[in-house]
């Protein structure tokens, strides 16, 4: 499920730098919002003036009674951006237009969240990921990894990683197909965007049989995204690197 909210410029920021990680929510009358359907691994799609559209994902939620339980329980740490006082922070909230009834009635949420990307930096938050998980490495005498890193955004918001494994033999993988294991073992298929990264730091582009592995996952793959500059944001679609779609009668 995704849940689409409002958030102010602060409350944003503070979540984007991790400084943030509950957003405290109150079910008021006529709102079209029922926090209590919230659950585990939901999405919260948050707009605000200087994000834009941001993606988190829900890790828990917890009703209060009132913002003194939550305050006592949660503390103010990742609560609020605006204080680490605990009255001030009630005094803060409870000012909120209709919160102070709402919560007397109804209680308070605590929703713990995970921020994933923003989608006006979504590029640089992917070629990021992809590029600090590189660390050239030899695994073994015969095996060596982390040379090349990649990043991909899957359909439901996830961001999987992968590095490049060499091997004697051709045993190894690519860090695109490291990442789509990723994503395929925690139960996805999907992928929206990629980033490839390579020793240098520079972006790279998928080999052929990246290009097919990704061919072969699913009937909207022609529209992966691939990024191709990370100065310029160009990029690529998949069905412009095989022209000639093969599986796409039977994906």
């Amino acid at each position: 499920m995704i849940m689409k909210l409002n958030i102010n410029d602060r409350a944003a920021l503070a979540i984007k730098n991790n400084t943030k990680r509950v957003e405290i929510r109150v079910n008021k009358e006529n709102s079209e919002h029922d926090y209590s359907i919230l659950k585990q691994n939901d999405i919260i799609e948050f707009t605000s003036n200087n994000l834009g559209a941001f993606y988190v994902k829900v890790k828990e939620v917890n009703y209060y009674n009132s913002l003194d339980e939550l305050f006592t329980l949660e503390g103010t740490r990742y609560t609020t951006s605006s204080t680490n006082d605990k009255e001030e922070a009630i005094r803060n909230v409870s000012k909120l237009d209709g919160y102070e009834e709402a919560i007397k009635k109804n209680g308070v949420y605590a929703i713990h969240i995970e921020y994933l990307y923003s989608e006006n930096t979504v590029w640089e938050e992917l070629y990021e990921k992809a590029k600090s998980f590189r660390n050239p490495r030899d695994v073994s005498g015969m095996i060596s990894a982390g040379g090349v890193g990649a990043a991909i955004l899957t359909k439901n918001h996830n961001i999987y990683t992968g590095v490049c494994i060499d091997t004697a033999s051709t045993l190894g993988m690519c860090g695109e197909r490291n990442a789509i294991a990723n994503m395929i073992t925690n139960g996805e298929n999907e992928i929206i965007k990629l980033v490839c990264v390579d020793s240098k730091g520079n972006v790279g582009s998928p080999c052929g049989a990246c290009r097919e592995y990704m061919m072969q996952l699913s009937k909207n793959s022609k529209n992966i995204e691939i990024l191709k500059n990370i100065d310029t944001k160009e990029i690529v679609k998949l069905e412009e690197l095989i022209p000639d779609w093969w599986g796409s009668e039977r994906v």
